[in-house]
């Protein structure tokens, strides 16, 4: 997730970018979307891995909004990462006969090497840090977060954007390889290549580690032909649109920040369960074909009193409801008798004092990805 990153690096590091009349007044929509952005890839990834640049910003904007016990909620899940952005694309200013305007390198400053450097260089950042404890206990817990884009990727995506320029790919965003010299570009020019070849480095990142992007990068058109995955935002959205019911992000927005709970929710069984449903669901090479999965997951999904063995089990589970014999499954199989107490034996978790037909039957109904859908109904009507 680069948003945060890039939203970050522009309006909160001073120094970096200046503002203007119209950022300031929609800057408090950008900061809400964002948040709404962060809770929905927390909520339908199990991992989330944010891009960082020189001094971890995202991570003080989670403790700001998520806090320290969040945020450390959130590393025993295992669902942060943070890539220490280290490969970086740029374009030469002055024009060279014979010399590419693309160049390439790496950082190696501390601050972007260093996770250690990185993360002290964020509580130097905060105006509410944590205290010492909080900050030397973050510290140990998430420098062992950080990994950095392997090498070479850099130099590929210099290669690739050549590639694309002199094959044409490039005409329809206006660079024109038979009536331009790559030697004599424009300064325009050259920053809409060097954007490219950027994101070109971001895809391969992204491919190479099995990652899936968030949101579809800009450029796309440049490898759309590779892509054969939906990410669990597109699929997600289609989703919530089949139930008439907000999208996560919107959602977001609506509950104002849920952000403070999205450890919390996250964890639940539903939300474990819909995120790896969805994964699955996502190798599909069509959205319709994901919609049409959900649809099935309603219509077939079986429970276990469904099948023939559950049948019986239930119809015995009411017989001893209805008998009031004692209050767990074990001790009953044991009056029933063999039999009896083999066809409950699936069953010998459950407390017979809470049971009537009703909660037997939702209680060990077959899983369904609309049951995500329901406890987020529930969300918003608590809001």
């Amino acid at each position: 997730m680069k948003e945060l990153n890039d939203f970050c690096q522009k309006f909160l590091v001073i120094g970096n970018y200046k503002p203007t009349k119209k950022d300031e007044i929609l800057f408090p929509h950008r900061y809400e979307c964002l948040k709404a952005d962060i809770f929905e890839s927390l909520m339908l990834y199990d991992r989330v891995n944010l891009k960082i640049y020189g001094e971890n910003v995202p991570l003080a904007v989670l403790l700001n909004e998520v806090g320290v016990n969040g945020v450390e909620k959130l590393i025993e899940q295992d669902a942060l990462r943070f890539v220490h952005w280290t490969p970086m694309v740029m374009h030469m200013v002055d024009q060279i006969d014979g010399i590419l305007p693309i160049v390439v390198g790496r950082h190696t400053s501390d601050v972007h090497c260093d996770p250690e450097a990185s993360i002290k260089k964020t509580f130097m950042f905060m105006r509410n840090k944590p205290n010492f404890l909080k900050r030397k206990m973050l510290l140990r817990k998430v420098r062992d977060l950080y990994f950095e884009p392997q090498q070479g990727l850099e130099h590929d995506a210099s290669e690739m954007i050549m590639s694309s320029y002199n094959s044409g790919k490039l005409i329809d965003l206006g660079l024109d390889n038979h009536k331009l010299d790559i030697y004599r570009l424009s300064s325009n020019q050259k920053v809409l290549l060097t954007n490219c070849a950027s994101e070109i480095l971001e895809h391969k990142f992204i491919i190479s580690n099995n990652l899936t992007a968030h949101k579809t990068l800009s450029f796309n058109t440049l490898y759309s032909d590779s892509i054969g995955k939906f990410s669990q935002t597109e699929a997600s959205v289609e989703i919530f649109k089949l139930e008439n019911f907000p999208d996560l992000h919107s959602l977001s927005l609506e509950l104002g920040n849920p952000l403070n709970k999205v450890a919390e929710y996250r964890s639940r069984k539903n939300s474990v369960k819909f995120r790896s449903w969805l994964d699955e669901a996502t190798d599909s090479k069509e959205l319709y074909e994901i919609t049409r999965a959900y649809i099935d997951s309603i219509e077939n999904a079986k429970g276990f009193f469904e099948t023939k063995r559950g049948r019986l089990t239930k119809n015995i589970a009411m017989t001893v409801v209805g008998a009031g014999v004692g209050s767990m499954l074990g001790p009953v199989g044991t009056a029933l008798g063999g039999i009896a107490g083999q066809a409950l034996a699936p069953a010998a978790d459950f407390t017979l004092d809470l049971i009537d037909e009703y909660f037997l039957t939702e209680l060990l109904k077959g899983w369904k990805p609309r049951m995500f859908v329901d406890d987020m109904r529930k969300l918003q009507a608590k809001k």
